[in-house]
């Protein structure tokens, strides 16, 4: 492909004096100008530099907080399972401690996270003014193109002084700190973001006003338009910059929190799914039939659906109930009776679980005694009262007929149980209609819907698990063991030799031990030992004769025995062989990776959060930005239907289908929007590939044209134009020749 680069050779000589100097102090302006210009993009570039950096910064610490905040939600989930499994009091101290810090990294994570958004906003703003940022020459003094005598100040203050009053930007001095104060009591009175309105269309008014006051009054007024104008259209787009950028961080946000709930949901319903599976694997081995165990537990999630309690505490109080004899039939009419009563006196689960664990130790072992009848009593169930009602005696007989064992353990219990649905029926279902039991019925219902999706990956992932197993203990594990074998010597061999370079150097300065036979350091290095040892002794020396500046130098002599140890260690072979294989990985890798779509999907996702209300705009679509392939489509067949004349049938003379139409573009086409793009070309046109196209937009697609050699004689004003006239032809000549 022919590049941009166009040479014209010339010299030239000029007579013309006055204007050279001109034009030498046009251009010491120019380059002063250039120098502010190249200052400012300089500091915005390290600007920028300093905010990524704290971007990526903020980015991690979020991300590292999440994660941590994750593990801890986990093991507070894990504590609580557990608890609600074994019957017993959760550890409130560790759980309260967890919750704190758990809270505590969520709050960080916050934090990071708006941190991180803050400092994006100052990079969106620092892009903004990189981006309208120009470069503008000063006028030519003396130039004769404005009236410099100072307009209507004139006037007022006399020719000469009105002229430099207004060459000094008095007036524009007063309307700047008018518009600062109009927008601190605009903003007051009005808010945000109508006071930034007033104050940009005021500060353009007066900026107006005052550049053309140089031209009289008149030019004032005509200014003050302009500028008014001109003022009011930077503060619309500083508005609609202001609400596009809020509605960027909006969707970005609703796009974040939808995909990190959508995982959330995805790992809970895993662990979830997970206990399940082994619930029921329990369940098979309890009831001894998988049929069976599935009934039941379908039974049990059926209650825990319409009963304030989670379905993992009614598995655990189930399982207690089994395991002391409790035939199935009785478990879910128990657990119903027991739930009763421990909504009506507010128990927890652990307790209406300890509760369900005594009855079961009644009932399997037919014994009644006050080890299993106290616990009852302490949780405010008045078993002693029931059994004495029962049986027509006192609290006390009760009392004493227990110690004699005269009271079987099925009696008590059965009279317990009647006392139950007699005292507490139907509790269970009015406390779910409490908003705490409407909370517990929701949580349990969501953990239900994402328990089936944690089922459905957890066994999708099943076969990839098991071809794992499958490689990792077969002959794919063995090298890895070998492999990670050799990884663990390499690694304990620079370590080592490390170590080695510094245990050897400290010997030699510190204790003045060198073996120059063996050391791993070379001549040259052991030499400037021995010379450190040679100092440390003599510093000793002087610290023991009472010189504490000597014993700072000890310490100092030992730091450069080991900053010389790592120097050496880096510059040995070894560390110069990893240094040399990292840098081929490095390499290696590149070249792997450079032409996968993975390597530029972060930068399609940053491009596309930059994009904000605009995206998708009729306007813009009307002119072809922003089409998708299925809208331009759409647009082409509409075309041929309306039998628009710039599309051309090409079917015979492209070999394509008959009916495929092109489009010819005579005056070029910025962006092709999709593959098999059909397009009607000419003699003369050129195609680029998206390489040099994408190589053209970022060099600007600018022309570079190098002017040396020829000769040019400037006598007069006509021979510049001449020599403008010979200059563009040759220009035209040489772009119509392609380069």
């Amino acid at each position: 492909m022919a590049d941009n680069n166009v040479s014209i050779v010339m010299t030239m000589k000029t007579d013309i004096d006055a204007k050279l100097r001109t034009i030498a102090s046009t251009s010491q302006g120019c380059s002063k100008a250039f120098e502010e210009f190249q200052r400012r993009a300089t500091e915005l570039g390290n600007k920028f530099a300093a905010l990524n950096t704290r971007y990526d910064d903020f980015s991690k610490k979020s991300a590292s907080a999440k994660a941590e905040a994750e593990k801890l939600k986990l093991e507070m989930t894990a504590m609580t399972k557990a608890a609600k499994a074994s019957g017993q009091e959760l550890d409130t101290v560790k759980f309260e401690s967890l919750q704190e810090e758990y809270n505590k990294l969520t709050d960080s994570a916050k934090g990071y996270t708006d941190a991180a958004k803050a400092t994006l906003k100052e990079m969106r703003l620092i892009e903004q003014e990189a981006r309208t940022m120009e470069f503008s020459e000063p006028e030519a003094v003396g130039s004769g193109g404005s009236d410099s005598s100072g307009g209507f100040l004139s006037k007022f203050f006399g020719k000469d002084l009105g002229g430099k009053l207004a060459q000094s930007g008095l007036l524009q001095m007063v309307g700047d700190s008018a518009s600062s104060a109009i927008s601190v009591f605009a903003e007051s009175a009005f808010g945000q973001p109508l006071a930034s309105a007033m104050s940009e269309t005021l500060s353009g008014t007066l900026s107006g006003a005052a550049a053309g006051a140089i031209a009289g009054l008149p030019g004032m007024v005509l200014g003050g338009v302009v500028g008014t104008l001109s003022g009011a259209l930077n503060a619309g787009t500083q508005i609609y910059a202001e609400q596009d950028e809020s509605f960027k961080d909006y969707y970005r946000g609703l796009y974040e929190d939808t995909n990190a709930a959508t995982a959330e949901r995805v790992s809970s319903g895993s662990s979830l799914a997970a206990g399940r599976e082994t619930t029921k694997l329990s369940f098979n081995t309890l009831l001894g039939d998988e049929q069976k165990a599935a009934a039941f537990l379908e039974q049990v999630k059926g209650t825990a659906n319409t009963t304030p309690f989670l379905y993992d505490d009614l598995v655990g109080i189930s399982k207690t109930m089994l395991s002391f004899g409790t035939a199935v039939d009785d478990i879910i009419p128990t657990l119903t009776k027991v739930g009763d009563a421990g909504a009506a006196l507010g128990l927890s689960t652990g307790d209406i679980g300890t509760v369900a664990t005594y009855l079961g130790r009644m009932q399997s072992s037919d014994k009644a005694s006050l080890e299993y009848l106290n616990p009852l009593n302490e949780r405010g169930l008045s078993v002693f009262q029931w059994l004495a009602d029962d049986l027509g005696v006192s609290i006390a007989e009760v009392y004493e007929k227990i110690s004699k064992s005269e009271l079987s353990g099925n009696y008590v219990s059965d009279v317990i149980l009647s006392q139950f649905e007699k005292l507490y029926s139907g509790m269970m279902d009015v406390q779910s209609k409490s908003t705490e039991g409407l909370d517990s019925t929701l949580q349990g219902l969501k953990e239900n819907v994402d328990a089936a999706g944690g089922d459905a990956y957890n066994e999708a992932r099943k076969e990839s698990k098991e071809a794992d197993i499958a490689a990792y203990s077969g002959a794919l594990g063995d090298k890895l063991a070998e492999l990670s074998a050799v990884t663990g010597q390499v690694q304990a061999y620079g370590e080592n030799l490390k170590e080695q370079f510094q245990r050897e150097a400290l010997e030699a300065v510190l204790t003045g031990t060198l073996d120059k036979e063996n050391t791993i350091f070379s001549e040259e290095d052991a030499e400037k030992l021995e010379a450190l040892s040679q100092e440390f002794s003599e510093a000793e020396q002087a610290y023991k004769d009472g010189s504490l500046e000597a014993g700072k130098k000890m310490t100092d002599l030992r730091e450069e025995a080991e900053a010389l140890a790592t120097a050496a260690y880096e510059s040995s072979e070894w560390a110069q062989a990893v240094h040399d294989a990292e840098l081929d990985q490095i390499n290696a890798t590149r070249e792997l990776t450079t032409a996968m779509e993975a390597a530029t999907n972060a930068w399609r996702e940053n491009n596309a959060f930059s994009k904000g209300g605009a995206d998708g705009n009729a306007l813009l679509k009307f002119f072809g930005i922003g089409r998708t392939q299925e809208e331009q489509q759409a647009r082409t067949a509409s075309m041929e239907a309306q039998g628009d004349p710039m599309l051309v049938d090409i079917g015979g003379a492209s070999g394509l289908a008959s009916g495929r139409r092109a489009k010819g573009y005579a005056v070029g086409l910025d962006y092709v929007p999709y593959d098999e793009f059909p397009a009607l070309l000419h003699q003369g046109e050129r195609v680029k590939t998206a390489a040099e196209a994408r190589m053209e937009d970022r060099s600007g697609g600018a022309v570079s044209v190098t002017i040396t050699g020829n000769e040019f004689n400037v006598r007069g004003e006509s021979d510049v134009d001449d020599i403008a006239e010979k200059i563009a032809r040759k220009l035209q000549d040489a772009l119509l020749r392609g380069g």
